[in-house]
């Protein structure tokens, strides 16, 4: 347990003045950690705003941890890059070209990512895989990014009434990566081209999947209740409490608007 970092950001159209950060971290029932975050340093938040990441290392492949870890520094560094320019192009090309480097590195390692941009004109997000972004408002949770994975396709295939809704859950692969950093393929990141203006009370929870695999959104609602570093502890004893003899790493930032 912690305290709660905070940084001033005013936000356009909005009363926020201010963000508290929270965090927690668990290795869970896994032998090694493999995910990573971070967020920019509270002495360098400016104008260029404030950029908070999670990756995690998927641990079917080799050198997740390293892998998380390069993903995660190399996305804080984007801050200094965007400036005026398009967010959402901006991201895109920062996920296009880590995974150029992290396929070129060989290690056959891979990650996915949920990443956070906030800045004056509002929040802008970036997902790849199935790390999640989630806004916490009126005592509910709203999932905001959208997973890279094969049941996203096969949506798409029940919508077009070519698959019918029944044969998508019972597809044993509709949970497999279809995008993610370190892939061979050309992920295809969930960006936002709009910025979500937040308003006072509002928090974001940026995870793993070891977060949400282990809690209802119920659950979750209940821990975001409290403050940023309160909400952090309290989404991660309500996982050890569950004493999953599974349980994955897992690994959360909680950022509340004030």
């Amino acid at each position: 347990m912690g305290d709660s970092f905070v940084v001033s950001l005013c936000i356009s159209g909005s009363d926020v003045t201010r963000i508290s950060i929270g965090n927690a971290q668990s290795r869970g029932a896994r032998e090694y950690q493999e995910d990573n975050f971070g967020y920019t340093p509270l002495n360098k938040v400016d104008s260029n705003g404030f950029v908070a990441v999670v990756a995690d290392g998927m641990g079917g492949l080799a050198a997740g941890d390293k892998v998380s870890a390069y993903v995660v520094s190399s996305m804080l560094g984007m801050r200094d890059l965007i400036s005026g320019s398009d967010v959402a192009d901006r991201f895109r090309q920062t996920v296009s070209q880590l995974n150029y480097e992290v396929v070129r590195g060989g290690t056959g390692g891979g990650c996915t990512l949920a990443a956070v941009y906030c800045r004056s004109d509002g929040i802008y997000w970036c997902s790849v895989g199935d790390s999640r972004i989630y806004l916490y408002r009126s005592g509910m949770v709203f999932q905001l990014s959208q997973d890279g994975d094969y049941q996203n396709q096969l949506l798409d295939d029940v919508i077009a009434e070519r698959l019918s809704f029944e044969d998508m859950i019972e597809n044993p692969k509709k949970d497999s990566l279809v995008h993610y950093i370190g892939s061979k393929n050309e992920p295809i990141p969930d960006v936002n081209i709009h910025p979500l203006v937040p308003s006072a009370g509002d928090k974001l929870l940026i995870c793993s999947d070891g977060v949400y695999n282990a809690l209802s959104d119920e659950e979750m609602s209940l821990a975001l209740a409290y403050p940023a570093q309160q909400a952090a502890d309290a989404i991660a004893g309500a996982i050890i409490n569950k004493n999953y003899t599974n349980q994955d790493n897992n690994t959360m930032i909680v950022l509340e608007f004030i």
